[in-house]
């Protein structure tokens, strides 16, 4: 019983536990009272699922029900109901119905496990022991139906740790990088809902040769929204290089290659607190996280982001102190880690009264993450000074997000536009200094400077380390960098060094890093 694509992602991890059982039938319907169901039919369809409406669901006798919510008609099935969390254990309160009232927790209170005076769930599935205490003072006749069976998301995570480097690879960040992972739940109070401008001021702040932002937004955002709305929300951030990470899959791979998370209250930020990576909060309602759990000890441990300061400094300094110890965390996760898949096996194959496969279940590592971007977008501005050592030093930002910013952060010194010569905004492909196209065919080089006529180069990208650049009433040269290092560094260290001799290489500091050879044929 799928209410939401969130719950769709949760219930995904348990189709495994029928793995090769052809004694086992699966459909999957969504129930006409869903809070937000959009989304739901279309991510079923691309998932080969087979789906009965809702009509046909009541008025079936089922051999087993598993859903990750108690909402929304459960009570009008027929069958044996598993209630799994849709979420990292059972974290958000309700609001109380007085004043002064203690707020109960979705998922473990008699408002979540009670219709019509009948107890929902035939086995209520919990992840950790600390939620058999919660529950036992808050619906005390439903502990005999509960079961600690663990988190087999949280296990898939860490069976998929050593795939970083793989998961890195797919979302284009490279070794040096420092890749940054925003991640908001949903709701006013959200870290989205609460501060939208967040995702533009890390973009304007952190270097493009150094940083790499992705965002992980709720499916409930996608869901109530629209994609077509959240990407025009964020269309000035996807245009600066974002990476944006869809809401059915990948966000897990996302944390595991993550530097640092910045995040609010949500099961996300979490996640990723427990696998150890550095957290910076953005927000954190503490009045909607329950007491004892892992998301209210995530809010005692992580620092702030305060919102009146640089956020490139806060963001250094958190990569630069790390999480040490993520076990008062992930010890509130699971109490049974790497046992869930099993757990919960047993736990669906004793309702269904069949014996349990004598297969060992599969723990599937997560798949590499669908998210990419070039880096800086489509535009950046590059400050660029020879140093002492007559090295050149490049600083480069995404010109986007720069546009209207609502900080006076970055300070940024005389700079140059390095803009695609396609750029959706009039002001940045014609204003211009070096226009370029990531593309083989040098054909466009002809046309450049008459197409636009205020930039001094035209510069086309070939390959991930290639491109020609045609200076404006000169020669056409081919420039290569190292790997890791974007071609167009290439393009501005030509800009600003006019007068260096055309087959000489270049030395260029990109952000502080190592200087590397740009080398220039002509």
């Amino acid at each position: 019983m799928v209410h939401t694509v969130a719950s769709a992602n949760r219930l995904g991890d348990l189709v495994d536990l029928f793995d090769s059982d052809p004694r086992v039938q699966l459909v999957h319907t969504c129930p006409e009272t869903a809070s937000v169901p959009a989304g739901v039919d279309e991510h079923l369809a691309r998932r080969g699922f087979a789906v009965v409406g809702w009509g046909q669901a009541v008025n079936t006798v089922w051999d087993l029900i598993i859903t990750a919510n108690s909402s929304g008609g459960l009570h009008e099935l027929l069958g044996p109901v598993v209630l799994v969390s849709h979420g990292i254990g059972y974290t958000k309160t309700i609001t109380p119905g007085s004043p002064g009232a203690r707020k109960p927790v979705y998922g473990l209170s008699a408002e979540s496990l009670f219709s019509g005076g009948r107890l929902l769930p035939d086995v209520l599935v919990l992840s950790h022991e600390e939620q058999l205490e919660r529950l036992a003072a808050a619906v005390a006749e439903a502990v005999e139906r509960a079961v600690v069976a663990g988190d087999p998301r949280f296990d898939r995570m860490l069976a998929s740790l050593d795939e970083r480097d793989r998961y890195r690879a797919a979302l284009g960040v490279g070794e040096r990088d420092a890749l940054v992972v925003v991640s908001s739940t949903w709701w006013q109070r959200s870290l989205f809902g609460s501060w939208p401008e967040l995702l533009d001021q890390l973009l304007a702040e952190l270097p493009v040769d150094r940083y790499r932002v992705a965002a992980v937004l709720h499916p409930h955002i996608w869901s109530a929204h629209g994609p077509a709305v959240v990407r025009s929300w964020l269309a000035r951030c996807l245009r600066s290089g974002l990476l944006l990470v869809p809401p059915e899959e990948g966000w897990s791979a996302a944390l595991i290659a993550a530097d640092v998370v910045v995040g609010d209250h949500g099961a996300v930020t979490t996640y990723a607190a427990a696998l150890g990576r550095p957290v910076l909060l953005g927000t954190f309602p503490e009045d909607d996280v329950a007491e004892g759990t892992a998301v209210h000890v995530v809010g005692g441990v992580a620092p702030r982001l305060d919102r009146s300061r640089p956020l490139r400094g806060q963001v250094r300094d958190v990569l630069a102190r790390r999480l040490a110890d993520p076990a008062p965390v992930a010890d509130l996760v699971t109490s049974v880690p790497g046992k869930a898949a099993q757990l919960l096996r047993e736990v669906c194959y004793e309702l269904l009264g069949l014996p349990v496969p004598e297969l060992p279940v599969p723990v599937p590592v997560l798949p590499d993450p669908e998210a990419s971007g070039p880096r800086g977008g489509l535009a950046v501005r590059v400050h660029g000074s020879v140093g002492p050592d007559g090295v050149l030093e490049l600083t480069r930002h995404p010109a986007d997000a720069l546009l209207g910013r609502s900080t006076p952060h970055p300070r940024l010194p005389e700079t140059h536009l390095v803009a695609a010569a396609d750029h959706p905004l009039p002001e940045l492909r014609s204003g211009a200094d070096v226009v370029f196209r990531r593309s083989a065919d040098l054909r466009w080089l002809d046309t450049a400077a008459d197409k636009h006529p205020f930039a001094a180069f035209a510069a086309a990208v070939t390959s991930p380390t290639e491109c020609v650049v045609q200076v404006r009433d000169g020669p056409r040269l081919p420039c290569r960098t190292p790997s890791g290092v974007d071609p167009l560094v290439a393009a501005s260290a030509l800009y600003l060094l006019p007068d260096h001799p055309a087959a000489a290489p270049r030395r260029v500091r990109v952000d502080s890093a190592d200087a590397v050879t740009v080398s220039v044929n002509g």
